[in-house]
């Protein structure tokens, strides 16, 4: 996994947001309510904020919700494994890597994606 700054992990999550969106036939948010427009915006305001806080604060540490959201993203990123295009695939798994350093950057106490019992079709 890459190494983040907290400067850097607001524009790594909008980034990878634009490029998963830009597959997407349809609005994530609609089908996944964790990733919508509302809750992707408070994370990346989140992230922002604690990318500018001080070097010898905190840091950042997200809230359950924004942990959610991120999870999410992740999610999505992770469905084009089954992807047919390997292409496609690696571009999503890099995606991925890059929000998993994001979460274990700012989510620390959670090691492994938050449980989400949807079963939905995504057209990504």
């Amino acid at each position: 996994m890459p190494n983040i700054s907290p400067a850097d992990a607001a524009g790594i999550v909008r980034d990878a947001v634009a490029a998963l969106s830009q597959r997407l036939a349809g609005d994530y948010g609609e089908l996944v309510p964790d990733a919508s427009i509302e809750r992707t915006a408070a994370l990346l305001s989140k992230l922002e904020a604690g990318g500018a806080s001080s070097p010898g604060g905190r840091g950042i540490r997200l809230a359950d919700d924004h942990v959610a959201t991120l999870d999410a993203w992740i999610r999505l990123a992770d469905n084009a494994v089954l992807h047919g295009d390997t292409r496609e695939a690696a571009r999503r798994s890099a995606i991925a890597d890059q929000l998993r350093a994001v979460r274990a950057f700012s989510a620390p106490r959670f090691d492994s994606l938050m449980e989400d019992s949807r079963e939905t079709e995504l057209g990504a």
